[in-house]
């Protein structure tokens, strides 16, 4: 009997650290480049073609979500098609843009590019970051960022798979739940 409330204690504990570790998967930030408060940016539209950034990636990752900064001169977010590659490899997803203040009375919009597979890139080498956005209604500016060394804002995040951590809990759990099932039957 004693043992059986050992076990019982265990399978809690199990459980309780599932949870803990299924809570505790977010995102890692592998660049961060936030914007500069006035308005430093690069032209980056079909007029001018992309703008190539050289971006120092710490560690080997996964890159699966870009985000970046800019604003218009003409047109809007609704003109936008913006065209990335890492490393002149074309990158597919889903772009969403938000108003996220304004610099210098131009209205600033952050950009969220979730990539379609993730880039996996070494952190040995710097990667070249391409951006425009290829619409002919527009003349957009890549934002600066608030560095002094003139690069442009952005964020790459390396993010779990959504999902997995739950999974490996729900399989603890069944475990668990089986394995006191065959102990109350003995």
């Amino acid at each position: 009997m004693k043992l059986l409330t050992t076990l019982r204690k265990f399978h809690a504990a199990l459980l309780i650290g599932c949870f803990f570790m299924a809570a505790n998967a977010s995102a890692t930030l592998l660049v961060e480049q936030l914007p500069a408060v006035t308005a430093v940016g690069q032209q980056a539209d079909n007029s001018t073609g992309p703008y190539a950034e050289s971006v120092a990636v710490p560690a080997p990752a996964s890159i699966n979500r870009i985000s970046w900064w800019g604003y218009y001169l003409a047109g809007s977010t609704l003109d936008d098609s913006f065209v990335i590659a890492f490393g002149g490899k074309t990158q597919s997803g889903s772009v969403k843009s938000v108003a996220d203040g304004s610099v210098d009375g131009l209205d600033l919009y952050r950009y969220e590019l979730t990539l379609a597979t993730p880039f996996a890139v070494t952190g040995v080498t710097p990667l070249e970051l391409a951006l425009v956005n290829d619409s002919f209604d527009v003349e957009w500016y890549w934002q600066g960022a608030a560095t002094l060394d003139g690069r442009r804002a952005l964020v790459m995040l390396q993010v779990p798979e959504p999902g997995m951590p739950g999974v490996f809990g729900i399989g603890l759990l069944v475990l668990a739940l089986s394995s006191t099932r065959r102990l109350t039957r003995s």
